[in-house]
């Protein structure tokens, strides 16, 4: 339901609405409905303005979107309505209402509805002498004028603004580019929890073998954890030949994979070109990575935002993830 606006609030153009009234849609097919639109119509067009009975209702009625206005008492003070084809009308207001915004109501929620579905436009058959109220909601004459049960009508037209979305987003910040170069563990892990701090969902690591203290350590397995859990489109994905001696000395990293393997996957190369392949790296998905190009050596370069070529080692992973077969010793906790 839908409550007229407060006395002195302003309407388009400059109306006012008064609040002892309220606008709702009606139900055709509701016999309570229909027999209350049916009974404002027949007052205002059958035996206010000698319209035809037979004209008074028509084979778009049940077709169409209808709105009553209530007032406090829930009596029906008056209707319009909304055709598929965008066409407005059957707006009537009982002689003892009007003037006092409840038509200006009845035409603002129908505009709101054809809106709502995304009509280009609405059309109507105004009397000639009412012009001038659908005129102040920017409605055109688009015709001739021309007579209608004895009454002369205008048509009229008005184009629709669409109704504006959600905002949007703004799009999310790309991390400040920053040269890693590695000589040390200390310095490895530091470079690792740089790169890991900056990505949003996706995280690609390729090892000979998982470091049983480098994904261990503390900060970056915070930041592991909320990679895993960041919500739709997170993916933790390690290719490795070997988790052997992390999960002889323990490592957190392996205790979160089997409470998230959905989210935190790992693969064994068995290609013999993979099997081969000398170097280590991760990359993510805003462009950080690291690259060891002796995997058994901590030395290695990178950048926390270099979108080239962390494609380049994403496209390298994905060919080799392809080929790899999952990790049967890793297998999801019974929890």
């Amino acid at each position: 339901m839908l409550p007229g606006p407060r006395a002195g609030s302003s309407a388009a153009k400059g109306s006012v609405i008064r609040d002892d009234f309220t606008i709702e849609t009606a139900d055709w097919c509701s016999e309570r409905d229909r027999d209350a639109l049916c009974a404002v119509r027949e007052q205002v067009f059958v035996r206010e303005q000698n319209v035809p009975p037979e004209m008074e209702t028509d084979e778009d009625d049940p077709r169409s979107l209808h709105v009553v206005a209530r007032a406090r008492d829930g009596a029906t003070i008056g209707t319009g309505r909304l055709s598929p084809g965008g066409q407005i009308g059957r707006i009537a207001v009982l002689s003892g209402r009007r003037g006092a915004g409840v038509g200006s109501a009845l035409l603002r929620v129908l505009l709101e509805q054809a809106r709502a579905r995304k009509l280009p436009a609405v059309h109507l058959h105004a009397q000639a002498e009412a012009a001038g109220f659908y005129e102040k909601y920017g409605f055109a004459a688009s015709g001739e004028d021309f007579m209608e049960a004895g009454i002369p009508h205008r048509p009229m037209l008005l184009y629709l603004e669409a109704l504006p979305g959600p905002p949007r987003p703004p799009p999310p910040v790309r991390p400040q580019a920053r040269a890693l170069n590695v000589q040390t563990r200390e310095q490895l892990i530091e470079a690792t929890f740089a790169v890991l701090r900056d990505t949003r969902h996706v995280l690609r690591i390729l090892v000979y073998e998982l470091d049983p203290m480098l994904l261990d350590d503390s900060a970056c397995l915070v930041e592991l954890r909320r990679i895993a859990i960041s919500g739709r489109g997170a993916s933790i994905r390690v290719i490795a030949q070997s988790i052997d001696v992390a999960q002889r000395q323990g490592n957190r990293m392996l205790d979160l994979a089997q409470r998230l393997p959905s989210i935190i996957q790992f693969r064994r190369p068995v290609e013999d070109v993979d099997c081969e392949y000398p170097s280590a790296f991760l990359c993510t998905d805003v462009g950080g990575y690291l690259f060891r190009p002796i995997a058994q050596r901590m030395e290695c370069v990178g950048s926390t935002c270099a979108p080239g070529r962390a494609a380049q080692f994403e496209k390298l992973f994905d060919q080799v993830w392809e080929r790899s077969e999952p990790m049967s010793e890793l297998r999801p906790l019974g929890i």
